[in-house]
Formats: structure tokens, C-alpha cells, sequence
């Protein structure tokens, strides 16, 4: 088959296995072709072996191996959460905020970090910034670690730790913003979602029977750490903007950014 012929049977397979956006799909999966030529059975074998792996429900960017966040290429597979446009709401909110606040060379600690996306993304845009990268998951840190070598971002301190313990390693009022992504789906609703879900690693998703565990976690331990001034910002769930806007006392400024599809996506307060 040639390239044009391939594109339009994985099209046609797709579709009919009810995914949506099947070209966007397919040319990402095209990138798993050699460039330089036409296909060649082993080519067309691997490539449809791709396709009906997608079919099953296995994440696309499990299968590419890799995926783009705000720019920047990172690593990922089974046990990390891949990174999702949504989460750029909750680090471009934080941006503005540093902006307006005209904090300059902040510290910033990302609890959670996962792949690294939003530690490598808030590293590469305020270059004089000192970011920490908190992660527990043995699978996750691998990425973690090798995406901040794949994007130059040596200057970001990993640090492997459980958030429930690793707080006492930092002094209070000893970061200018801090910044998480951390599992918030309540634990009887994760067999409910999209069937990609249940690939990803539940330790990165379940926030415990109201999905909110981490952010007291967060509350209770890690805002202490903020400087006076500080911003936090923190990705949520749709319908969980007012519970975790209420754990943080001694907040001001408290707002809601929506994402792409106007729903709630991340609170962004100040200390």
C-alpha cells in the first residue's frame, strides 16, 4: 500500500470502532513510518499492529511513545499520565500571576510532577526561574527524569518523595509559587471513564471517595511553604472549583480559570 492507501483504511478502521478525530489520529500514527520512503510490508504490518492497538483503547500517546506539552517533547508511556492540553490552563494562569505580581527568579515546586510536563514547561519559559519537581512512582520519576534530560532542563532539582512526607524537607515561606496537577478523580468514578483511562496509572487519577485528598494534603502542608505573596495553582476537576477554593485559609485573590470548553479547570490563589 502506499501512504495515501494505508491513511485511508486506518481511517475507515477507526471510525468504525467509534474514535473520534480519525485523521488527527492517523497522522500522528504516520510518524511511526519511516520518512525517507513508501511503506513496505514489515512497515504496513507494524503500522496496522499500531492501529489495532488504538483500536483496543490503548492510548495514543502510549503507542507514539512520546507526546507535546506548551512545546516541548516528552517521554511517555504506561505508568505515567500523559500530559493534557487542559493542564496548560493551570501553568498559564500561573505565568500571568508571576507577571502582575512582578515576582522575578522565583522558586517554584511542581507536587505531583508526573512526566515533568509542567516543571520542564515553567523551567524553559522563566529561564531564571528555580523549579523542584516532586514525584513518588517509581515509573513516573523514570520519565520524569528523562524527559528533563531530553529538553536541557538540568536546573530542575527532582526530588522523590511522597507529598504527605517530603513538606518537612523545605522550610516555611520558602517558595514564591507552587503548582500541582495531582489525582482528583474520586475513586467510584474511575471505572467510568473513557476507556483510555483505565490504562493510565490509577496512582496518577484516584483522589480518594470525594477526590479531594491531595488537596488537603496540599492545604494542610504545602501552603505554609508559600511566601507571603505567593501564588498557588492547582488543575481540578470541573465541579470542584468552590470545595478546593474553601480547604485554602489565609488565601486571597482566589479565581477560577476555565479551560477550552468552558469548564472550571484550575483555582489560582495568592497567599
Amino acid at each position: 500500500m502506499t501512504r495515501r492507501e494505508l491513511c485511508r483504511e486506518a481511517e475507515k478502521r477507526l471510525a468504525g470502532a467509534g474514535i473520534e478525530s480519525t485523521a488527527c489520529e492517523v497522522r500522528e500514527l504516520l510518524n511511526l513510518l519511516p520518512h525517507d520512503r513508501e511503506p513496505v510490508q514489515s512497515d504496513e504490518e507494524a503500522f496496522f499492529s499500531a492501529v489495532e492497538k488504538r483500536i483496543s483503547g490503548f492510548p495514543l500517546q502510549y503507542i507514539l511513545g512520546e507526546w507535546s506539552f506548551m512545546g516541548y517533547d516528552l517521554y511517555v508511556g504506561e505508568g505515567v499520565l500523559s500530559p493534557r492540553d487542559d493542564t496548560e490552563v493551570c501553568v498559564r494562569g500561573l505565568l500571568d500571576e508571576l507577571k502582575k505580581a512582578g515576582i522575578s527568579s522565583p522558586a517554584v515546586i511542581d507536587l505531583c510532577s508526573g512526566s515533568g510536563a509542567i516543571a520542564i514547561a515553567l523551567s524553559k519559559l522563566i529561564p531564571d526561574a528555580r523549579v523542584s519537581a516532586v514525584e513518588l512512582s517509581d515509573h513516573a520519576w523514570d520519565y520524569l527524569m528523562r524527559n528533563i534530560e531530553r529538553n536541557n532542563a538540568s536546573d530542575i532539582t527532582a526530588v522523590k518523595g511522597d507529598i504527605n512526607i517530603c513538606c518537612d524537607d523545605f522550610e516555611d515561606e520558602s517558595f514564591d509559587a507552587i503548582i500541582s496537577n495531582p489525582p482528583y478523580v474520586r475513586t467510584d468514578e474511575i471505572s467510568s471513564l473513557q476507556k483510555e483511562i483505565s490504562f493510565e496509572p490509577a496512582m496518577a487519577l484516584d483522589g480518594g471517595s470525594d477526590g479531594l485528598i491531595f488537596y488537603r494534603v496540599i492545604a494542610e502542608k504545602w501552603f505554609p511553604k508559600l511566601k507571603r505573596g505567593g501564588i498557588m495553582s492547582l488543575e481540578i476537576g470541573e465541579t470542584q472549583a468552590q470545595e478546593v477554593s474553601g480547604l485554602f485559609k489565609g488565601a486571597e485573590d482566589i479565581r477560577i480559570l476555565k479551560d477550552i470548553q468552558g469548564l472550571p479547570r484550575a483555582v489560582i490563589l495568592r497567599k
